[in-house]
């Protein structure tokens, strides 16, 4: 286990420290959108055309490659007119409330609006029932989709499918400092591979002593299911006690780590001022806050 114990009046010097915004988009590991193919000409030339490095801009957390100077201008001028729906995530998987990697093969514009699915089977489905539906219900699941998943984690951040030990210590001291921002008594917070594997664990001075371990519990459930352990809490309150015999941890707190739709860790924060406290320390960390 990688540990580190930082104290709160550790985080009083790291000036000029700031969280990054959080962003769900579906780019390679290069950090690329549509694997830069310009979005530009796909709408106002309706055709498909490799950018460019020598012409790129970024947008969200991601990087746009164009195939002249003057469509990067035009994306420039009005980066949300022209880049993919739903982070460049396929329409249809997120009308059914899932996230599924787009495809350049499968692009459509809509309404002044770009969108692309999973494979040529989901544009069948688009083609075939209409394009409205799905978008009607894409747009209401996307919010909520974008909440749970997003993170403020760039390519460099995860290696081979992980979180890297950089990446979970810069989530660590922006929890530090959310906490000693918002008056949070204390608090633990543990970063954990897609595994569930501890890959950092930070616990405030004066924090009790079996909040590191809630935190692990929490970060962990997160990681393995994929979705916050508030979801696993809610299921308990609800009526499903049997959740109880599982082994992980039932209580909020604990976010899932995304990147490009995918698991790459989990996040974890107890001993907070309050349960909803130790959610808002999480997703601080993941630039959700």
């Amino acid at each position: 286990m990688r540990k580190m114990i930082l104290s709160l009046s550790t985080l009083l010097f790291l000036c000029g420290f700031v969280n990054a915004q959080a962003h769900l988009v579906n780019v390679n590991d290069k950090g690329v959108m549509l694997d830069g193919y310009d979005v530009v000409a796909l709408q106002t030339q309706k055709k498909a055309m490799p950018g460019s490095y020598e012409y790129q801009a970024e947008h969200n957390g991601a990087i746009y490659h164009f195939s002249s100077s003057a469509n990067k201008k035009t994306f420039e001028s009005n980066a949300a007119k022209y880049a993919p729906q739903y982070g460049g995530f396929c329409t249809i998987s997120t009308s059914m409330g899932m996230l599924e990697p787009g495809s350049i093969e499968t692009w459509s514009v809509v309404g002044g609006k770009l969108y692309v699915q999973r494979n040529a089977k989901a544009k069948g489905m688009w083609d075939q029932k209409g394009s409205s539906m799905f978008i009607s219900k894409a747009n209401q699941n996307w919010p909520g989709l974008s909440k749970t998943y997003a993170s403020g984690i760039s390519s460099k951040d995860v290696y081979e499918g992980q979180i890297t030990l950089e990446a979970a210590q810069r989530m660590g001291e922006i929890a530090l400092k959310y906490m000693k921002d918002n008056g949070a008594p204390g608090g633990a917070v543990a970063i954990v591979d897609d595994a569930g594997t501890v890959v950092y664990l930070v616990r405030a001075t004066g924090t009790f002593s079996a909040a590191s371990e809630v935190s692990i519990g929490k970060a962990r459930t997160s990681a393995l299911f994929g979705f916050p352990s508030k979801k696993l809490e809610d299921g308990i309150l609800g009526g499903r006690n049997s959740l109880i015999t599982a082994g992980f941890n039932m209580m909020r707190g604990g976010l899932p780590i995304m990147f490009r739709g995918v698991v790459v860790g989990g996040i974890g924060t107890s001993g907070a001022a309050s349960a909803d406290q130790d959610v808002e320390i999480s997703e601080a960390a993941l630039g959700l806050r």
